[in-house]
């Protein structure tokens, strides 16, 4: 996965997670959709970003927060240490499926790859829930993040 995707898929995850209201339910449909064909097909990004973007420009709240957390991450050019990222321990407690199982993700053991696909595991995770705005919430390496960000634009 090409860092544009993983920056925009970051941005989402992000914006979710800060999103004051709830989604309805066109949106949390649109965004299902989205990780279908994230799912199916991720090498379309083109296509797929584009639908995506959309999307999110129908929420004005998750599009201001989209918009924010992307151009915090485009200034660190995607250059996120690996402590910022999700551990296999955090994701398999915060995105315990409907069924209570663990989720299955891009890697299983030690530390992140930064070239994994992990943040595409974890987005389609989270646009697959009946609430994806809740299922951002939940995921402390968005917070850890968002706090490690303002950090970088000041030095």
């Amino acid at each position: 996965m090409v860092k544009s995707p993983k920056i925009t898929l970051l941005a989402l995850l992000i914006a979710l997670e800060q999103l004051p209201t709830p989604l309805s339910s066109d949106e949390k449909e649109a965004l299902e959709t989205t990780a279908s064909q994230l799912y199916l097909d991720p090498d379309d990004w083109d296509f797929i970003k584009e639908g995506l973007i959309a999307t999110i420009e129908t929420n004005p709240a998750l599009y201001q927060n989209y918009q924010t957390a992307l151009t915090q991450l485009q200034s660190v050019s995607g250059n996120i240490p690996s402590e910022q990222m999700p551990t296999q321990k955090e994701l398999e407690t915060e995105l315990i499926s409907d069924n209570n199982q663990p989720t299955t993700f891009g890697y299983f053991e030690g530390e992140p790859d930064r070239e994994s696909d992990e943040i595409l595991n974890v987005t389609i995770n989270v646009l697959t829930r009946k609430d994806p705005d809740k299922a951002a919430k939940k995921l402390t390496f968005l917070k850890r993040l968002q706090n490690w960000l303002p950090k970088q634009q000041n030095s």
